[in-house]
C-alpha cells in the first residue's frame, strides 16, 4: 500500500472551502471512514465543532441552527445507514428553506456490490429532498481534482441558499489509510494544496432578491380597490432574524396605510411586538369559528404570507369563500393547498410589503375600511375576554401552559413551538398584546420529530445571555429522547417545557376522537391505537443526560420555573402535568364562549 496524506489534505482543502464559503457550524457524528474529515473540521480555527453520536439528532440540531441563524450548517457521518438518518431534517430542510451541506463519508467505489461491511449504494441518498448532489471522489493528486475539491464545496454551500434554500448532499469517497501518516520525503502536490488553501474558495455573489412589478402593480390596484383587506401570515419561511425584523416592520406599514387587518400566527415572525394603530386579530382561528363574525368581518381581499396557516377555521373559511380574491406570497414554493389562490406572489414577503407601502404612497383610507376595522377591533377584544375568561375559569390545562409561556418569556427569548397542540394552544390562548417573541419552528413537514434536537442547536447558535425555550408534548418529546443527549452539552438557558397529558391528545380533536367515549369499546381502541398515552417519568430521562428537572402543575409553579431556568447554565426538563381530559373541555368551553360573545354583541 501506497503511504501518502493526501486524505488529509485533500479533506482539509475541502474543509477550509466550506468555512471560506460561509459555513460557521460543523455537525459530526464519529465513525471510522469520516476520519480525514472529522480531524480536518477540529482543525479548521473557522468552524464551530458539534458532536452527536446520534446522526438523527444530529441532522434536527443542525437544522435548528439554521433555522435560527439562516446560514447552512454541515453535517458530517461515516459511511453505510449513518446518513439516512438526515433524511427526516433534509424533508423539512426542503420543504421550509433552510439550508444544511450534508457531507456522506464513503467507501471507494471498488467495495460496492460485494458485500463489503458498512457499504452501501449513498448515490442519491436525500433523493428528491436534495437541492443538489455531488460526488467528490476519492483523494486524486492531479491538478484539476484538486481545483475541484475548494469549487465543489464553495458550489454546494452556494446551491444550499439559492436559488432555493434547502439541503444539498455531497459524497465523499476515502480509502485507507484514514489517518495522517508519517511519510519520508514531501510530496509533490503539497505546494498546490498550500497556493489553493491560501487562496481560498471562490466567491459567490447571487442576484438580490426581487419583487415582480407586475404583482406590484396588480396587488396596488387591488387594495386601492380594496375596502375590507386582510393580511393573513401563516408559518414564516425567512429564517435571517434581520430579514424577520424589517418584514414585521413593513408588513406594519402595509396594514396602516391599507387599514388592512392583521391575523398573524405566533410562527409568523409577526405576531409578537408592538402593534401601533394597526387592527390586530390574534384570536383569528376562534373568531372564524363563530358564524357571526363569519358573516360581518367577511373580507374583500386576501393577502396571505407564508405557509398555509395552521388554523383548521381559515382553511375551512377559504374552502367556503374562493370567491374572494385570495393573494398568496411567499419567497419559495406553491402555498396554496386549496388551490383558490388568484395569484401566487414568489417574493420575500417583507420585499413585497415595502413595494405596495411605496406604490400606494397617499392611498386614502375610506370610511368603510374604518368603521369595518373597527368591528373586528371590538369582536378581538370581546374574544380575548372570552378566551380569558375561560382560561382562568378551567383547570390547569395545555392552554394555561400555553398562556404562561407567552406571559412569562422576555422579550429577548426564543420560543421553539412544537406541532400538534402546543402550535394551536400558543394561537388560541395567546390574546394579549406582548413585547417581541422569536418563534421557530417545524411547520413544514408538520412533524414532531428531532423538536428537542431542533431547539439545542437553536440555542448553541443563540447569545448566551437569552433564554431559549422548547415547548412541546410528551409524545414528541419521548420521540426525541436523544434530543436531550444534544441539549445536555448546551451550557446555557435552555428550558424544555413538556405537557404531559397522556398522549396525543390532538387525536380527540378528529371526528373518531368525538366519538370514542370513555370506557367504551371504541373509546378503549381509540386509546390503544391513537392517543398511546406512555407510563415515563422525565425525571428519570433527564437525570440519565444529566439535566435538572422541575414538576409544575400550576401556572405560578410554571412561571417560577421559567425565571430560574434562566439563571442557570444547566438546561431543565418542566415538566407541566395536566389532567388529559382538560384541554379537551377548555377548547371546547372557549370556543363556545366566543360564539356567544359574537352572537350577543352583533345581535344587538
Amino acid at each position: 500500500m501506497q503511504t501518502t496524506n493526501l486524505h488529509t489534505a485533500w479533506a482539509r482543502l475541502f474543509v477550509r472551502a466550506l468555512a471560506d464559503a460561509g459555513v460557521r457550524d460543523l455537525v459530526v457524528s464519529p465513525g471510522s471512514r469520516s476520519t480525514p474529515l472529522a480531524l480536518a473540521a477540529a482543525a479548521e480555527s473557522n468552524l464551530r465543532c458539534h458532536v452527536h453520536v446520534d446522526e438523527r439528532v444530529a441532522g434536527f440540531f443542525a437544522l435548528g441552527q439554521a433555522r435560527a441563524t439562516g446560514r447552512p450548517t454541515a453535517l458530517v457521518c461515516t459511511s453505510g445507514t449513518a446518513g439516512a438518518h438526515w433524511i427526516p431534517a433534509a424533508i423539512e430542510a426542503s420543504l421550509t428553506g433552510v439550508p444544511m451541506v450534508c457531507i456522506t463519508a464513503d467507501r471507494p467505489w471498488e467495495a460496492y456490490d460485494c458485500a463489503s461491511p458498512q457499504t452501501i449504494d449513498q448515490r442519491d441518498l436525500l433523493g428528491a429532498h436534495a437541492r443538489h448532489q455531488a460526488e467528490l471522489g476519492t483523494p486524486n493528486p492531479a491538478p484539476s481534482a484538486l481545483r475541484a475539491v475548494a469549487r465543489i464545496a464553495a458550489q454546494c454551500v452556494h446551491r444550499s441558499q439559492w436559488p432555493l434554500p434547502g439541503a444539498v448532499h455531497i459524497n465523499a469517497r476515502f480509502r485507507k489509510p484514514l489517518e495522517p501518516v508519517d511519510v519520508d520525503a514531501a510530496e509533490v502536490w503539497e505546494p498546490l494544496v498550500e497556493a489553493l488553501l491560501a487562496r481560498g474558495a471562490t466567491a459567490v455573489y447571487t442576484p438580490a432578491p426581487g419583487v415582480s412589478r407586475d404583482a406590484v402593480d396588480t396587488l396596488a390596484k387591488a387594495l386601492r380597490r380594496g375596502r375590507r383587506p386582510w393580511v393573513v401570515c401563516g408559518p414564516t419561511l425567512t429564517h435571517d432574524p434581520e430579514r424577520e425584523a424589517t418584514a414585521r416592520a413593513a408588513v406594519m406599514d402595509l396594514c396602516r396605510v391599507t387599514g388592512a387587518v392583521l391575523m398573524a400566527e405566533a410562527t409568523s415572525g409577526l405576531r409578537f411586538g408592538p402593534a401601533g394603530s394597526v387592527v390586530t386579530v390574534p384570536s383569528f382561528d376562534a373568531l372564524l369559528r363563530a358564524p357571526a363574525f363569519r358573516e360581518r368581518a367577511r373580507p374583500d381581499l386576501v393577502l396571505e404570507l407564508g405557509l398555509p396557516p395552521t388554523s383548521p377555521s381559515y382553511a375551512s373559511w377559504v374552502l367556503d369563500h374562493g370567491e374572494v380574491p385570495r393573494h398568496v406570497v411567499a419567497p419559495h414554493g406553491w402555498p396554496d393547498p386549496h388551490g383558490t389562490a388568484a395569484s401566487v406572489v414568489l417574493a420575500e414577503p417583507g420585499d413585497l410589503a415595502r413595494a405596495l407601502v411605496t406604490a400606494l404612497d397617499g392611498h386614502p383610507l375610506g370610511a368603510e375600511t374604518v368603521t369595518w376595522s373597527d368591528a373586528i377591533a371590538e369582536a378581538q377584544t370581546l374574544a380575548g375576554a372570552a378566551l380569558d375568561g375561560a382560561q382562568f375559569a378551567a383547570r390547569w390545562s395545555e392552554g394555561s401552559v400555553a398562556w404562561t409561556l407567552a406571559n412569562t418569556l422576555p422579550d429577548d427569548a426564543v420560543l421553539c413551538v412544537g406541532n400538534s397542540l402546543p402550535a394551536r394552544d400558543v394561537d388560541t390562548f395567546t390574546t394579549f398584546a406582548r413585547g417581541p417573541l422569536r418563534v421557530l419552528h417545524q411547520r413544514g413537514a408538520s412533524g414532531i420529530d428531532g423538536l428537542v434536537a431542533g431547539a439545542a442547536g437553536a440555542r448553541s447558535v443563540t447569545p448566551r445571555e437569552r433564554l431559549v425555550a422548547v415547548y412541546l408534548g410528551d409524545l414528541s418529546a419521548l420521540h426525541d429522547l436523544g434530543g436531550l443527549n444534544a441539549a445536555r452539552v448546551a451550557g446555557a438557558p435552555l428550558a424544555i417545557v413538556v405537557v404531559q397529558n397522556g398522549g396525543g391528545r390532538i387525536f380527540e380533536q378528529l371526528p373518531l376522537g368525538r366519538q370514542a367515549a370513555p370506557g367504551t369499546p371504541l373509546g378503549e381502541r381509540f386509546e390503544q391505537m391513537f392517543t398511546t398515552p406512555q407510563p415515563v417519568s422525565f425525571e428519570h430521562a433527564a437525570a440519565t443526560f444529566g439535566l435538572a428537572y422541575v414538576r409544575v402543575t400550576s401556572a405560578t409553579d410554571l412561571s417560577r420555573a421559567l425565571h430560574d431556568a434562566r439563571a442557570i447554565t444547566r438546561p431543565v426538563v418542566i415538566e407541566a402535568v395536566v389532567e388529559p381530559s382538560a384541554g379537551r373541555l377548555l377548547r371546547d368551553v372557549a370556543h363556545a364562549a366566543v360564539r356567544d360573545a359574537l352572537a350577543a354583541r352583533w345581535r344587538a
